[in-house]
Order: C-alpha cells, then sequence, then structure tokens
C-alpha cells in the first residue's frame, strides 16, 4: 500500500498512544526469557534475532492495529478527550476523527467544489476563512459531516503533516463555554475565545448564541491563536445572520 508521507508521520505519532495488550506483551516476554534459559555461544546470534523479530511484532502491532481498527482509533480519541474540557472534546474529536486520519485526493477539489457541495446556508463561510488562512495551506475539506450524533461543518488546510480545523456545530439545550470551567483566554473583538492543549493539539473556541466553533491544529500556542484571532470576527458576524 502506498500510503502519502503526511499520513505517515500522523499514524507513527498516534500510535505511540495506543497501549499494546498485555497478552501480547507477555507472550513477548515469555518467548526471550525461554531463549535466554537456553542459551549456548552457538545460539547468540539466533537469540538476538528472536529479540529483534518479537519485538518488531510489537510494533507492527501497534501501527497496524491502529491503523486499521476503529476501535483503536476511538480509543486514541477517548484517551486525549478525558485529559480536556468537556465542550472542547466536541470539536477536537471531530477534528481527528474527520481530518487527522482522512486520506486526502491528490489534488484537493477546487475552492469552487467546495461551494458548489458545501450545504448552501454555510458555503459564504467558504470565502471568509480562506482570506485569513495562508495561502501555503491548500484547502483540503469543506463539508457537514456526522460524528457521535452531532452533525459539524467542517473546514481543514494541509501543508506537509500540518492540518488546521475550523469546526462548527450546532449548541445543544445548555451547552455553553461560560459555565464549562474554563476562563476564556483572552476577549477579541468583544468576544471571549477559550483555549486548551492536549499532546500536539492547540484548540481554541468560542461561541455564538447558537453555534460551538473551534479553531484545532498541531500549530504552536501563537500561531493557533492567532489564526483564531483572525478568523472569529467574520465567523461570528456570519454566524450571527443565520440566527435571527
Amino acid at each position: 500500500m502506498n500510503t502519502k508521507p503526511g499520513k505517515n508521520h500522523r499514524l507513527r505519532f498516534a500510535a505511540r498512544s495506543v497501549e499494546v495488550p498485555p497478552f501480547l506483551e507477555g507472550r513477548v516476554r515469555y518467548r526471550i526469557r525461554a531463549e535466554i534459559r537456553s542459551l549456548r555461544w552457538p545460539g547468540i546470534l539466533a537469540v538476538a534475532a528472536s529479540v529483534a523479530i518479537l519485538c518488531g511484532v510489537l510494533i507492527a502491532y501497534q501501527f497496524g492495529h491502529f491503523r486499521f481498527t476503529a476501535g483503536a482509533r476511538e480509543s486514541y480519541i477517548a484517551s486525549l478527550s478525558t485529559r480536556i474540557a468537556t465542550l472542547m472534546r466536541v470539536g477536537l474529536a471531530d477534528h481527528i476523527n474527520c481530518a487527522f486520519f482522512r486520506d486526502y485526493p491528490e489534488p484537493p477539489p477546487t475552492v469552487e467544489d467546495f461551494a458548489g457541495t458545501l450545504n448552501p446556508q454555510y458555503a459564504g463561510l467558504i470565502p471568509i476563512v480562506r482570506r485569513q488562512v495562508p495561502l501555503s495551506y491548500q484547502m483540503t475539506l469543506a463539508h457537514e459531516c456526522l460524528y457521535n450524533g452531532r452533525t459539524f461543518v467542517h473546514f481543514s488546510f494541509k501543508k506537509d503533516s500540518n492540518i488546521l480545523s475550523l469546526v462548527i456545530t450546532r449548541k445543544v439545550a445548555g451547552e455553553t463555554f461560560r459555565t464549562g470551567g474554563l476562563p476564556p483566554e483572552l476577549v477579541h473583538s468583544g468576544l471571549p475565545i477559550y483555549r486548551t492543549s492536549v499532546q500536539r493539539f492547540q484548540v481554541t473556541a468560542f461561541e455564538t448564541r447558537d453555534h460551538l466553533v473551534y479553531f484545532i491544529s498541531d500549530l504552536d500556542h501563537e500561531e493557533n491563536t492567532g489564526l483564531m484571532r483572525a478568523v472569529s470576527p467574520g465567523a461570528r458576524d456570519f454566524l450571527s445572520r443565520l440566527e435571527i
């Protein structure tokens, strides 16, 4: 299989967080101990080769199991989600599920293609977002998706292995950052902006009356927050007009 370099990088990173099942690790350790007990000088090279092969099994399990099973992917998302505030989990989980592990077509669709296929209610957001994200990042996704029972409007941009996402979802009853126990990091153009991070992911967010809005990337804190500052006024005004 010809897996693209960017996705290889993301899979290797995520695989480090997948726990090897105890039965497999125990089996490997048992085999190594058995080889050592029967060690004779002529067998040193054979034992070394066995150890290398068995260690390779562990690595291959982590990489392959993570890559090919939805359960392992969900375990990875869950392991990150428990380490951040509840409302921040909403956007991060969709970013990881929908953008982080996606196979992107080459070349990607054009902005015009995206505008023609996205729900017309939200298509006007495309030029607003595109203007604020550096042109060195290609727009690779603009669609509606469903994850964990919620509908999201999701825009993503890609440069090499770096992926940026703007994720928008309608609130359900009672959802607000104001009571989520996470104080805003800053107020920009009268809009409180909230921030958190976990592993490589930086997450910033704000809310309108009816929507939760997230900007998620693997950039550093300052770059991610700067992009949210750039995107948020236009996105807020656009969504507020939908809510009238």
